[in-house]
């Protein structure tokens, strides 16, 4: 593809503000060396990111810092220098990849409402730290939804076993804000107005594929990790998330993920 060509598509991709480095190099890791032993080279790395207008002394900064925090592991062969995630980058970018990656948020069999009395805020905030911990979603003062099995509940709490076909739309707010639902509408127009298509997908190099995907996947997955894990039911049926993760899939299907491999 031409230089040119790419570039737009970049800026079509790009939004208002430059992603933070650091952020941007954990979605590359996360979306191209997914598996134990997988290592990008640094000046691999630097191609891919440049066109988003990354230098080279920001991503050694940004790669500095995750390796004192303990996501990218470095080591040498020569003098190149070999970055992989860590055991901790690998399982949370597995803990975050079904998210990411999934079609839907089905809703669980046992999807269930729990129900508290009034309390006071710190009490409130004690039991939402609490069942967080097991998965429960903060819905409202008292309400708590759970995709998934009951465990270990306090006496004073009602279980409403989930099976809800029209969700009030102040609940599909409380999980899904308007802001976030503005992002979702704005990454799906973005990747309709470039409309990838298998001619363009074919048209690119490893190195712009790589680009492009980091791109559309570190949008998607600060947007998508901002949802609350509750079946997706739970956010309405004029869901801007829904279309924008059909947009995603479509485009992340026909920009394949290209093999580190491929970039030797």
């Amino acid at each position: 593809m031409t230089s040119g060509g790419f570039q737009k598509t970049i800026d079509a991709l790009g939004g208002d503000d430059m992603p933070r480095v650091w952020s941007l190099i954990v979605t590359v890791f996360g979306d191209l060396a997914q598996r134990s032993g997988d290592e990008i080279a640094g000046p691999v790395l630097g191609e891919i990111l440049a066109p988003v207008g990354v230098r080279p002394e920001a991503m050694r900064v940004a790669l500095h810092r995750l390796r004192n925090e303990g996501w990218i592991e470095t080591r040498k062969q020569g003098r190149t220098a070999l970055h992989g995630l860590s055991t901790f980058g690998l399982a949370q970018s597995a803990a975050a990849s079904k998210q990411i990656y999934g079609t839907t948020q089905q809703a669980d069999l046992d999807w269930h409402i729990l129900c508290f009395a009034p309390s006071t805020s710190t009490q409130e905030q004690t039991r939402s730290k609490t069942l967080a911990l097991r998965g429960y979603v903060n819905a409202t003062s008292g309400i708590y939804i759970k995709n998934g099995a009951a465990n270990h509940i306090a006496d004073d709490a009602i279980i409403l076993q989930g099976e809800m076909k029209n969700v009030p739309s102040w609940l599909s707010d409380v999980l899904a804000p308007m802001p976030l639902r503005a992002g979702f509408q704005k990454l799906a127009q973005a990747l309709e107005t470039i409309n990838i298509d298998e001619s363009f997908a074919r048209a690119l190099t490893p190195l712009q594929t790589a680009t492009l995907r980091t791109l559309i996947v570190h949008h998607w997955r600060k947007l998508v990790l901002k949802l609350p894990l509750a079946p997706d039911v739970l956010f309405g049926d004029d869901f801007e998330g829904t279309q924008c993760r059909d947009q995603v899939l479509r485009a992340l299907k026909l920009l394949e993920r290209p093999k580190i491999s491929d970039f030797a």
